[in-house]
């Protein structure tokens, strides 16, 4: 586990959780006293969200008639 000053974790977060899913580990300092440890998951499944389906819009309509025509429909 590596230790990683805070001001290089928020300047470089992409490259750093890139290789958190690679499975490296590391210890967040912060004015010197280490302040969170950050892991990778072992069981990577799908979290709280959940597939949306999209609505298709006609063409000759706006969202607001869309919209509007299933609420009447309801």
């Amino acid at each position: 586990m590596e230790y990683l000053k805070f001001t290089d974790f928020r300047n470089h977060s992409k490259e750093y959780f890139e290789k958190i899913e690679a499975g490296e580990s590391y210890i967040i300092i912060r004015k010197g006293i280490p302040v969170a440890k950050i892991i990778p998951f072992e069981n990577r499944e799908k979290g709280w969200k959940r597939n949306i389906e999209k609505i298709k819009i006609k063409s000759n309509k706006t969202t607001l008639d869309y919209i509007l025509s299933e609420r009447s429909e309801a």
